[in-house]
């Protein structure tokens, strides 16, 4: 379809979608569910698969992300030339993709290992398996055709992810008129957050130094700077005490933090934080979806909107199998129980 056509078939499908999904109001239902089993009948019309307790769990998980993701490529196969943002948003699960043929081919695997079907739009190469240069050829990940050591694994998923970013924040930059204010706005509700979050964990649990957690942290300029609109904000708290409230009292993102207790010792917690930032980036899609719709704005927000779906089903899920109640389960995903966000 051309772009008019296809961006308000795509819109009216989406919200059609969005309208059976599990958020919001009905964001209980899947923690009303006594087993896997019946949470499987509530989520999928397919037949339940006959299959140990322990291996319904991944089943459910498996099949809420398939469904999601092959809308996803249903949506951006609709139009004849879709926009480059849609694509680059594929291409973060082609990412994803080689950092498992990396792990399988430093674990000496024979077998392709299960990969995430990108139809029509994946890039790389898997029938050359396990030829990594003839894998890549000819793609944005080209520079990867030699296999690097397990030790630097976090070397190499560092600078696939860095390359991710930038080609997302370069589409967003090309993206003319309100649409892009939009496309910025989920971009950096996600990724400022991740930065933050990172930062506080080499932070706490490495115990690193602000100059080498600089050469950790995403950005979208040239360098991890002050400047950078995704690097910025987590370099400001690298100085900020990690156990005096007072000092966040005035932060941009107070809202995620951990609640201060008088009298109780208090320490920013990035676990909370981490909680907290699922649950109100869902807030943000829910706006953008609506702001700009028929845009592949509209489109990109209702794909943040389905990842927390799918947090949502994965928290049940993890919920029936280790018999946590409703109440402790949404907690965990910062939700009360008429599915609005806590606090």
């Amino acid at each position: 379809m051309d772009k008019s056509g296809a961006g308000a078939f795509t819109f009216a499908k989406a919200s059609g979608n969005l309208g059976k999904s599990f958020i919001g109001s009905r964001t209980h239902l899947l923690f009303e569910q006594k087993s896997l089993s019946e949470l499987w009948a509530l989520l999928f019309k397919t037949q339940l698969p006959l299959v140990p307790e322990v291996m319904l769990a991944e089943q459910i998980e498996k099949q809420a992300f398939s469904e999601f993701f092959a809308d996803y490529v249903g949506f951006v196969n609709m139009y004849d030339r879709p926009g480059q943002i849609l694509k680059e948003k594929l291409c973060v699960y082609e990412a994803e993709n080689l950092k498992v043929i990396f792990a399988a081919l430093c674990n000496h695997e024979t077998e392709l290992p299960s990969l995430i079907d990108l139809g029509p739009f994946s890039t790389c190469h898997y029938e050359c398996w396990p030829n990594l240069e003839k894998i890549t050829a000819g793609t944005q990940f080209a520079w990867f055709k030699e296999l690097p050591s397990i030790h630097e694994q976090e070397k190499f998923e560092y600078k696939l992810d860095l390359q991710i970013v930038h080609h997302l924040w370069d589409s967003i930059q090309k993206t003319s008129g309100e649409n892009r204010q939009g496309l910025e706005r989920l971009f950096l509700a996600e990724y400022v957050i991740k930065n933050i979050v990172w930062a506080l964990r080499l932070r706490i649990y490495y115990k690193m130094e602000k100059e080498e957690i600089l050469n950790h942290l995403i950005y979208v300029g040239d360098s991890a700077r002050v400047e950078d609109p995704v690097a910025g904000p987590a370099i400001k708290i690298l100085d900020y005490p990690l156990d005096e409230a007072d000092a966040w009292s005035k932060w941009q993102y107070k809202d995620y933090l951990n609640p201060y207790v008088p009298g109780e010792v208090w320490k920013v917690d990035p676990t909370w934080i981490e909680k907290v930032s699922k649950a109100k980036l869902n807030q943000v899609a829910m706006s953008v979806f609506h702001q700009y719709p028929m845009t592949d704005c509209s489109i990109l927000a209702w794909f943040k909107i389905k990842e927390y779906e799918l947090t949502c089903i994965r928290t049940a899920v993890e919920s029936l199998r280790l018999n946590i109640n409703t109440e402790e389960a949404m907690k965990a995903i910062n939700l009360s129980s008429d599915g609005g966000i806590n606090g």
